[in-house]
């Protein structure tokens, strides 16, 4: 018997590529709305949780009172205060804060605090999102 050595004929040879480029287009596009939805629906709470400072007062030595106005588009629960990067009991934590609303949380820092220096605020929520600010000592803001 004699056998052919002939190739694929060129309209199959096109054939063949058309599918594998389908099937990869396929794949890629499947992928892409995978990684798409795990990327917008992971991080959405986090992302609307937005507080800022409203107003703060920080008697050298004493007090600090710290008025917290929650601006995002849901309600927020806050985890931890941290305050010159330790973690400060601050009386906020574990408060839940409504979309539009304040909370106060009136607390004596401890540590040594220089008058007029800036600390950092860093307020962590329940979920993980975190807001920063800064506060001078010895100030209201």
């Amino acid at each position: 018997m004699h056998l052919s050595r002939r190739a694929a004929s060129p309209v199959l040879a096109t054939l063949l590529m058309v599918a594998v480029a389908v099937a990869s287009a396929v794949l890629a596009y499947v992928w892409a709305i995978g990684l798409t939805g795990n990327l917008m629906g992971g991080g959405g709470s986090q992302v609307k949780e937005q507080l800022i400072v409203e107003s703060y007062r920080w008697q050298l030595g004493g007090q600090l009172a710290v008025t917290l106005r929650n601006v995002g588009t849901t309600s927020v629960t806050i985890g931890s205060v941290y305050l010159g990067g330790n973690l400060t009991a601050s009386g906020l934590e574990n408060q839940p804060v409504g979309v539009g609303f304040t909370i106060t949380g009136t607390w004596t820092p401890s540590g040594a605090f220089t008058a007029g220096t800036a600390y950092v605020l860093k307020v962590v929520t329940a979920t993980g999102a975190v807001m920063t600010s800064t506060l001078i000592s010895g100030h209201y803001g």
